[in-house]
């Protein structure tokens, strides 16, 4: 690479440029396989601007790919929702204190990683969490995974569908060929669906659209010919990502969200997926398509305990996030019970008097 800050053998920092896309694009899909720790992902949710590239290798491959950005005395990591384990994240940590002087304090929004005995001072709390499916080799093998009655319902659903609209198809569209139409339909019914519930609530169709076709991969239920449901994912190396699953609520009977969800999950695994990412919060769906949790932490590294020290209001501010989302996640598991109930309501009413 051309302008290196530092060159260490099997480690190095660049500044992120243009001319690097397709290497460090490469790097990032096949050390992560992960949407959050994508270059499409960061060129359209996040920054690119100002960025630099750490690369470290093992037996000459990335191991090791992060972006960030400096602010001040503190280093931001552009990556999300990965796995690092200690000795790789101590040889980042050592590389950006030692190379940048005035750094005190380095920042992972969600990573998963082990950090008894590290070499720096560290703050660590829960931050994100994802539902991931472990995809088999087939879609039969998967489906017949899937517990009995789930299973039963699925198959008498899909009956069900193809008896009463012979016109009924399932298709599927990637990066291209997926339309505005596909994009703005979806959205559009799953938007319905929450804001029924008194959550004033809308997608970013812009970035969702420039995303999807990068890296896009759409099913859509069609009906004589027109939209009734659908599901907009992502792709990137081995795993795909649900973003967003709608239907026309004229067709709930017929479980629509659930067999798109069904049908995508088995195509994914027919083109070579090996992961399926259903995204967070607490869904008992998630768990009986074999979903289980992922969890990531928030994790701040200091170059000192006296840094740590100065940055008292970041440590602070980490507590207090750490505080609100277990109160957060308590109130979701406990959504319905009554007490729950209000207090949901009294938050989406305070949401939509400031969002005005």
């Amino acid at each position: 690479m051309s302008n290196e800050l530092v060159q260490g053998g099997d480690a190095s920092i660049s500044p992120y440029s243009s001319d690097m896309a397709p290497l460090v694009g490469s790097a990032l899909a096949d050390a992560y396989h992960m949407l959050q720790s994508s270059l499409p992902f960061f060129k359209i949710f996040r920054s690119l601007e100002n960025t630099h590239c750490y690369i470290a290798r093992h037996d000459g491959r990335p191991s090791t790919v992060l972006l960030f950005t400096r602010r001040k005395r503190r280093v931001d990591v552009l990556n999300e929702m990965i796995e690092i384990n200690r000795p790789e994240l101590e040889r980042f940590a050592s590389c950006i204190f030692t190379q940048f002087k005035t750094i005190d304090l380095i920042n992972f929004k969600a990573l998963k990683t082990a950090t008894d005995g590290f070499r720096f001072p560290v703050q660590q709390h829960a931050s994100k969490d994802t539902y991931v499916i472990a995809l088999p080799d087939t879609p039969e093998q998967y489906t017949s995974s899937i517990g009995k009655s789930t299973r039963a319902n699925i198959r008498a659903q899909t009956n069900g569908l193809h008896r009463h609209f012979p016109s009924f198809k399932s298709l599927f569209f990637t990066n291209a060929d997926i339309t505005e139409e596909h994009i703005r339909t979806v959205i559009g019914f799953s938007e319905k669906k929450i804001n029924a519930k008194g959550v004033a609530f809308a997608y970013d169709v812009g970035r969702i659209t420039q995303l999807a076709l990068e890296c896009g991969f759409v099913n859509i239920f069609s009906i004589d010919g027109r939209i009734r449901a659908g599901s907009i994912n992502y792709r990137v190396g081995e795993s795909y990502f649900g973003e967003v699953t709608g239907y026309d609520t004229d067709y709930e009977k017929f479980g629509l969200g659930k067999l798109c969800v069904h049908q995508t999950i088995c195509e994914s695994i027919a083109r070579g997926g090996k992961k399926f990412y259903l995204g967070g919060g607490v869904f008992d769906f998630k768990q009986r398509m074999l979903g289980e949790v992922l969890a990531m932490d928030e994790l701040h590294i200091y170059r000192s305990h006296f840094k740590k020290l100065a940055h008292a209001d970041v440590a602070a501010r980490a507590l207090a996030v750490a505080h609100v989302r277990r109160l957060k996640k308590m109130l979701h598991q406990k959504k319905q019970e009554k007490w729950a109930k209000l207090v949901f309501k009294s938050a989406y009413f305070i949401q939509n008097k400031l969002s005005k």
